[in-house]
């Protein structure tokens, strides 16, 4: 300690004669004394690991997990591109390891949640939309997978017109299949990309893939007495954001959605204000 003090008082003194006879401090001592390295070295060094073929699959997952809790500060979610990191996240969304997949995905989500420059700077990688929307596509996906997939998908999408196009011309909109949802949890989800989707407004091509999909359709059957309430509540504000975005529901349409929020008028704990809105579209 003595000598970090007295090499201290050189430094800031500009005695380069003292420093040298001095010598330069223990490095681990002067990472305890002033905190370690900053959250981008961090950031950087749990990248290093994980690109590192001789590190051990658990630390790995540790630096992994590290990284996740490191962007959930705007800042360092911003120095993801600045740094050069995507690559390397995107990559792990292909990973033979479950685990490294499900955090890739969820670090997708985070750093570009609510962050026009991260949406931006993650659709400079042309792998990486792709890559999400593959997982999407393939029925062995895990569920935990799917969950966290749509997350960053929504999390990219939404207020960004330049993904939801991108997520068009991947036949997204097909893929996304609102008709096949294994669980509540999963079709809420997928409920909720939809809802970001449409948070740009609408497009003709958007429209259309809405009607050939039969998305529409999907979303009526949601409307059901013995439905989850959070996906009744999803559709209802998607029906909403439908007509107030200028879609033309079509008679078949109207049919089925009407009759749909005919089944929910007495769901217990529904949002009356959500409930009359959607009336109020279909009118």
């Amino acid at each position: 300690m003595d000598k970090l003090l007295q090499w201290s008082i050189a430094q800031q003194s500009g005695d380069k004669e003292a420093m040298e006879r001095i010598g330069q401090p223990d490095p681990k001592m002067l990472e305890q004394l002033f905190g370690g390295p900053d959250e981008p070295t961090l950031m950087k060094q749990s990248i290093l690991i994980l690109d590192n073929d001789e590190a051990t699959v658990e630390n790995k997952l540790v630096a992994f997990e590290n990284f996740e809790m490191l962007i959930e500060n705007l800042d360092n979610a911003n120095n993801i591109q600045n740094m050069k990191l995507w690559p390397s996240i995107i990559r792990q969304l292909s990973s033979p390891k479950l685990e490294f997949q499900v955090l890739a995905a969820s670090i997708v989500g985070i750093a570009t949640q609510n962050n026009p420059n991260s949406q931006e700077a993650f659709l400079t990688h042309e792998d990486g939309l792709s890559s999400l929307v593959r997982l999407l596509a393939d029925p062995q996906t895990p569920e935990s997978l799917v969950m966290k997939t749509l997350f960053a998908l929504s999390s990219l999408v939404r207020n960004c017109q330049e993904a939801c196009d991108k997520f068009v011309a991947l036949d997204g909109w097909k893929i996304l299949n609102l008709s096949k949802a294994a669980s509540e949890r999963l079709l809420l989800r997928k409920l909720s990309l939809v809802s970001a989707l449409l948070s740009g407004g609408l497009d003709n091509a958007t429209k259309e893939h809405i009607h050939s999909d039969g998305v529409v359709g999907s979303i009526a059957a949601t409307l059901k007495t013995d439905g989850h309430l959070g996906c009744i509540e999803k559709a209802l504000n998607i029906i909403s954001t439908l007509k107030a975005s200028g879609y033309d529901f079509s008679t078949d349409e109207l049919d089925i959605l009407n009759q749909g929020l005919k089944n929910v008028e007495h769901v217990e704990m529904l949002s009356t204000d959500d409930l009359r809105s959607a009336q109020q579209s279909l009118s």
